[in-house]
């Protein structure tokens, strides 16, 4: 189970309004619309806008983007309201319109080039949304290898103007580190203590999960809770799976309840969280008598999640098409599923995979496309792939053999594993395998092991 998967980089798409307030028709229009009365504001807005007001445009293209006020939702218009605004030299509308070209919303096509030359004159104008959302443009690669030392800057700056995003951005940085940014769980928590204080739910969320593991800083399980459950107040559905996985493992002071953790799982699930559907669809698939197991939910589920773009719902799926469980054996799709996850990089995907292909399992025997397969496992330190490898290496009535290359292989693999037991069965296996070469060979192996070491 992914303990905080959600920490991945959250695209913050805060859509401005902000602006020096010129008219008090405007600020009536405005005070209407933060009060969440809608048709008022778009009473008020739509005369002004319709006069050309800048700043009203950019509200009433807020209002056809959402539907807003009795309003139906129209991209023509929102556009055309963001560009004129924009036009006009309104920041929040280039920020807003810097967005459309950099997801490619509204009917549009994505635009990096015009998605930066708008972030950039709405930075200009002294856009804190717009740093923080070029930012976040940078750190995707949009723009070439990411400036980390730009992003850096860009981050801090929009926080210290409050952006609700840029310190949990910042924290997630320093928490998991970049190319060049070594991490800083020290700085971490001050970024995220930092997104906190201006009710950054993600904020609330990374705290709280680094005071759970003591990172950056000293345990604090009761505030860890709480602000899992502040932050699904404010309606973070990511929040729900944080507090039944704090139930579900237990922590100082919280005992495990799974009745606790399943009902947890269940609020996510209905608001919507991916790994809350995983997170579940485990338990009712693991076969522990704790919770009882019910597979064919837990596939569905799975398929959920795979739907989401959940890599780990689509590792799971495939083992449950595999064994036929919760449903008949499907060997196709399990193979789908798998060539899904080895796609975007999923070691043990990869080395799944190669064991279908090694036995033919949902189409022809492939023993070559295997051993790509397990190697490019391998090189991502996936331990069981270097051991698979070494055992098509070494076995001579099958291609590609290169015993030598396949004892190597195996000693990389006894040397990454963590776990002592299965590293102690991989040296076993060594010797087994190295048995069959001769002594200048079993030399050259431990020789070309050091260099996989070196390098992988």
């Amino acid at each position: 189970m992914s303990r905080f998967s959600n920490l991945a980089l959250a695209t913050a798409l805060a859509l401005t309004l902000s602006a020096p307030l010129s008219a008090q028709t405007y600020d009536d229009a405005r005070a209407a619309y933060d009060a969440g009365d809608f048709a008022r504001a778009a009473e008020l807005v739509m005369p002004l806008a319709n006069a050309g007001d800048a700043a009203a445009m950019n509200m009433l293209g807020l209002m056809y983007d959402d539907g807003l006020g009795g309003l139906s939702v129209d991209p023509v218009r929102a556009l055309d309201l963001y560009t004129r605004s924009a036009d006009a030299g309104f920041t929040g509308a280039m920020n807003n319109l810097a967005r459309v070209y950099h997801y490619g919303l509204l009917g549009e096509e994505v635009d990096v080039a015009r998605a930066q030359a708008l972030y950039e004159r709405a930075i200009e104008g002294g856009s804190e949304f717009a740093m923080n959302n070029f930012a976040l443009m940078q750190e995707e690669g949009l723009l070439g290898a990411p400036d980390w030392a730009s992003i850096i800057d860009l981050y801090a700056r929009a926080a210290n103007l409050q952006e609700p995003s840029a310190a949990a951005n910042l924290a997630n940085v320093f928490l998991n580190g970049r190319d060049g940014v070594p991490e800083n769980p020290s700085l971490a928590r001050q970024w995220a203590e930092s997104s906190v204080s201006v009710g950054s739910a993600r904020g609330m969320r990374m705290l709280g999960y680094m005071l759970e593991f003591s990172i950056g800083g000293p345990e604090d399980i009761p505030r860890a809770e709480a602000l899992y459950r502040q932050a699904w107040d404010l309606g973070d559905a990511a929040a729900a799976n944080d507090m039944a996985l704090l139930f579900n493992y237990g922590a100082t002071g919280v005992p495990v309840d799974f009745d606790q953790a399943v009902e947890w799982y269940e609020r996510g699930i209905a608001a919507g969280d991916e790994w809350s559907h995983v997170n579940l669809a485990d338990l009712l698939a693991d076969g522990d008598p704790a919770v009882p197991d019910d597979p064919v939910r837990a596939r569905r589920l799975y398929e959920i999640g795979h739907d989401m773009g959940n890599l780990d719902a689509s590792v799971a799926l495939s083992y449950l098409h595999w064994d036929g469980v919760g449903g008949p054996v499907d060997y196709d799709e399990a193979r789908r599923l798998l060539t899904h996850a080895a796609e975007q990089n999923d070691y043990g995907a990869m080395n799944d995979l190669g064991v279908m292909l090694q036995q033919g399992l949902g189409g022809p025997v492939d023993v070559s496309g295997a051993a790509h397969l397990y190697q490019r496992a391998a090189q991502g330190g996936h331990t069981l792939g270097a051991q698979n490898l070494a055992y098509i290496l070494t076995d001579t009535t099958k291609s590609p053999v290169d015993p030598v290359e396949g004892v190597a292989w195996c000693h990389f693999s006894a040397e990454r594993e963590d776990n002592p037991d299965t590293r102690d069965e991989y040296r076993l296996n060594c010797a087994d395998l190295a048995q069959n070469l001769s002594q200048a060979e079993q030399s050259a192996a431990i020789a070309r092991s050091a260099e996989l070491l070196n390098t992988y």
